[in-house]
């Protein structure tokens, strides 16, 4: 080849690897297309007034001509939007003081929609106090004094005297069970709160757990188990007909609650009337189980032993209750809705805000199709279900308060993953804590996939959120080009296995996952793709604590780059090769989803070079792995655990470590006794790592806006010692999945 036509071929090279490299995904400098909802309710043409005692045969147009339900509002405007006389600046619903009842879902759809200049805007009066409630309330004077003699007997000691009896049927109160056979919820019956406080179901033992002491029949789908029990508690429920045991009988992260067909004391064993499909007794020691396998009893009256507790004789419909200390003028209220509260279908250009959305057995809000919808400064606590589910697109949850929720916090889809279109929603300074109270497993404060029923998940925004005290994840993630920055989680995971604070699972098309910037402190897991997940970008966060690190589950093509790690003892990221031995090759869920992109075309062949050979360079190994440029603060031990066989250890294409700072001193924090996690200018961990980014430490979690207008209190954010969930002698080391 001559000069000239070398240098054309040259060229022709440089442009088209150019062109490559700009359509390639760059996970340190990209950005989800999100452009933040903004609404103002002042300029809208139309203010309709909706209040508690108001009137739906009144016109609607001010406050003392309020309309009374928010179905004759959403009608009425329905009629306006029909005729397409949508005034300029769009409508107001302005919602006066008080408490709103609902027995049903208020529902919206396409035709009560606003446009992106006029849009519908549904939000307190004055910033009034306003509930939306998917329960009933109850008086004071409907419970009554137990009289039963053989009600009395089954009493416990400590609670003779003290429990009232409440009798549903005569009230007319639905959701009164039975309790299904097997359930890993709330089992679907009604719960009471009092002033705004879940009360609990009674349950035995009142703290810790029992354990089986041996498995008899481990049984399975078709066959119940049996096993033997520690102690002689189980003497005293012999006179309940019904009893159900809810716990971890098989593995660390499946919790169900099983119904008893039989107890034999004579021999101290408890046989179930429903089978689970892998049975009962640790998966890794059969037949027996490993005499560990957690377990409590539920909803019985011989176990109400607290203030506080109740229980419902399911065969009468009476509920006992031995009452809080504020019962006697509290405001009790019973959930009944088993719905969401709100309910949206290809709903657009639609905001709700400051309202409080509480009280209910189904979720809070649930938008299926949604544009441009917002939901802002809303507080929605006391459900059974989850707090938002939400499919759409250029949609946002900004500023909301979301707590005591039976599931989890936030569910969220959008966009198209096979041509890598962005939603352009976000999730954006949102308090998210203690969630997961009914459904402990796979319920997270930000779910990219489980409560969606595995909907795309393209181009979202997690963006200074808070996230603490859950009995599990803190996000469980999927999808593709999602970023997760300046979010502060703590105190979650404990009461599981196989957690993270970021958590993901059994999916080669997570790709384009960016976690960079947040604050992972003082819980189990840090990023933890399990079984083969893959495609995370792992990207200046801070890691603090003996259970928080990164560990690969034996997925492929992960880069964790210029973090922080502060743990008493090594290691802090670890990995493995599972994947042959699992079988991950032939796994019919991940090569389907593979296949179902189709990798080889673009823009996937263009945005992740690696997938259109994705399966045939051996996927079930832990491919591409990238741990570089980490400062790592340990008093002992080594930073590293990697659990592969020899073959694939001496694998350079598997893990490539480079440049990392491990030392026993301060790396240079600006004032690490008070918790100011800065690195100061010419700190030693930049003298190791000159290129280091600067982490703004200051800048993670939650801040002031528009919807916002105060930060939590050290006991609101649920950071005082006594606040800790933690034994003070729990020391484990172990952060993997």
């Amino acid at each position: 080849m001559n000069k000239k036509n070398l240098f054309i071929a040259s060229i022709w090279l440089l442009l088209l690897c150019g062109s490559s490299q700009a359509q390639t995904f760059n996970p340190v400098t990209y950005s989800p297309a999100v452009k933040q909802i903004e609404v103002d309710g002042n300029k809208c043409g139309l203010q309709l007034y909706v209040a508690p005692e108001g009137n739906d045969n009144a016109s609607g147009k001010s406050p003392a001509t309020a309309f009374k339900t928010l179905e004759k509002a959403r009608d009425e405007v329905r009629a306006i939007i029909k005729n397409g006389k949508l005034p300029k600046g769009g409508i107001a619903f302005n919602l006066l003081k008080g408490n709103y009842p609902l027995t049903r879902s208020f529902e919206l759809n396409n035709f009560d929609s606003g446009t992106e200049n006029a849009p519908i805007i549904y939000r307190p009066y004055n910033n009034d106090d306003v509930h939306i409630l998917g329960g009933v309330n109850i008086k004071n004077s409907s419970f009554l004094p137990v009289t039963d003699p053989a009600v009395s007997a089954r009493i416990d000691p400590a609670a003779k005297g003290k429990i009232i009896q409440l009798n549903t049927r005569s009230l007319g109160l639905t959701r009164t069970g039975v309790f299904p056979d097997i359930f890993n919820d709330g089992g679907g019956i009604f719960e009471i709160f009092v002033n705004d406080t879940r009360l609990p179901l009674s349950r035995w033992p009142d703290e810790e757990n029992s354990t089986m002491k041996e498995v008899v029949n481990p049984g399975d789908k078709n066959i119940p188990g049996s096993f033997i029990y520690r102690g002689d508690r189980p003497k005293r429920w012999m006179n309940s007909k019904d009893i159900w045991l809810k716990g971890f009988w098989r593995v660390g992260w499946e919790e169900p609650a099983i119904k008893v067909a039989k107890i034999d004391t004579a021999n101290s064993q408890i046989t179930f009337k429903a089978g689970l499909p892998n049975g009962i007794g640790s998966k890794y020691q059969r037949p027996k189980g490993s005499g560990k396998e957690e377990w409590y009893a539920i909803n019985l009256l011989e176990e109400i032993t607290r203030p506080g507790e109740w229980a419902i004789d399911f065969n009468t419909g009476i509920v006992y209750l031995w009452p809080p200390d504020d019962f006697k003028d509290g405001n009790i209220v019973i959930s009944q809705l088993d719905k969401p509260v709100i309910s949206a279908k290809n709903l657009a250009n639609t905001a709700f805000i400051n309202l409080n959305i509480e009280g209910s057995l189904g979720d809070g809000i649930v938008i299926e199709h949604g544009e441009r919808c917002l939901i802002a400064g809303c507080t929605l606590k006391d459900l059974a279900g989850n707090g938002v589910i939400l499919d759409g697109n250029k949609c946002g949850i900004q500023s909301c308060d979301m707590f005591a929720l039976g599931k989890g916090c936030i569910a969220i889809s959008g966009g198209n993953s096979e041509k890598l279109v962005e939603s352009g929603n976000y999730v954006i300074n949102n308090h998210l804590h203690d969630y997961g109270v009914l459904k402990s497993q796979y319920s997270a404060a930000i779910d990219l996939y489980s409560e969606t029923k595995g909907a795309p998940a393209v181009g979202i925004l997690v963006a200074h959120n808070l996230i603490h005290h859950a009995p599990r994840d803190g996000v469980l993630y999927a999808g593709q080009k999602n970023v997760f920055e300046y979010n502060e989680i703590y105190r979650c995971a404990y009461a599981t296995a196989d957690v993270g604070a970021f958590y993901s699972w059994l999916d080669w098309t997570i790709r384009g996952l960016v976690i960079r910037f947040n604050y992972i402190h003082n819980t189990v897991g840090g990023v933890n793709p399990d079984d083969g997940a893959s495609g995370t970008f792992v990207y200046g966060n801070i890691f603090w604590g003996n259970r928080t690190g990164v560990w690969i589950a034996s997925g492929p093509d992960h880069t964790i780059q210029n973090n922080i790690f502060i743990k008493n003892e090594g290691p802090v990221f670890g990995m493995d090769d599972r994947g042959v031995s699992r079988g991950y090759a032939t796994n019919k869920s991940l090569l389907g989803k593979v296949k179902s992109i189709n990798p080889q075309a673009a823009p996937w062949s263009e945005t992740f070079p690696e997938m259109p050979t994705l399966l045939d360079s051996h996927p079930e190994l832990p491919q591409r792995t990238r741990f570089s440029g980490n400062i790592i603060w340990i008093k002992k031990g080594t930073p590293l655990s990697i659990k592969m066989n020899k073959t694939n250890l001496a694998d350079s294409g598997l893990l490539k470590t480079k440049n990392n700072f491990v030392t026993a001193d301060d790396p240079g924090f600006t004032d690490f006794l008070k918790g100011d996690l800065t690195l100061k200018k010419g700190a030693p961990a930049y003298q190791k790592i000159p290129d280091f980014p600067q982490i703004d430490f200051k800048k993670m979690g939650l801040y002031i806006d528009k919807y916002r207008k105060r930060l939590p209190t050290a006991k609101e954010a649920g950071k005082l010692p006594s606040q800790n969930p933690w034994k003070a002698d729990d020391n484990d080391t172990y952060f993997g999945t």
